[in-house]
């Protein structure tokens, strides 16, 4: 089940309306909508108090594996297609490539899906550069992946 079929069908069992689920985590109705239409994903902050709210796991709320594939997949080699698991071990053994700071870069958005302005703020960098760090370190992931994959 995707994120956002799942947020929606935990907050219809809840008896709640959009309404007031986003004021019990102090965001708009529109953001829980897009959350709800896939729009939007929600931070790994968010899922963490969506998973608390509800009493679930955070497994209940989304797949990381799924998310990291759809997010991710622009870097496979063109009519290449990966288990979940072989892209994680693949991206695993990449990671432990790159600098320190760019490697938690791309850890920060793509394992806990905080975006450009939270991860630039942790680190004294503007947002910008952020995503020109992720922009270069998904241009070296898709061809470290065309050497794996290929």
């Amino acid at each position: 089940m995707k994120t956002g079929q799942a947020i929606a069908a935990l907050r219809i069992k809840a008896n709640m309306t959009q309404e007031q689920l986003a004021a019990r985590l102090f965001v708009s109705r529109d953001l829980v909508s897009k959350w709800e239409t896939g729009k939007s994903p929600p931070n790994y902050r968010m899922i963490l108090q969506l998973a608390e709210l509800f009493s679930v796991g955070v497994d209940a709320l989304f797949d990381k594996d799924q998310i990291l594939t759809e997010e991710l997949a622009p870097c496979l080699p063109f009519g290449y297609t990966v288990s979940a698991e072989d892209l994680r071990d693949a991206v695993n053994t990449f990671l432990s490539y790159l600098s320190a700071r760019d490697r938690a870069v791309f850890v920060r958005r793509y394992y806990f899906f905080e975006d450009a302005a939270e991860i630039g703020e942790a680190y004294g960098i503007g947002e910008a550069y952020v995503r020109t760090i992720l922009m270069r370190t998904r241009k070296k992931l898709k061809k470290y992946l065309k050497g794996a994959f290929s």
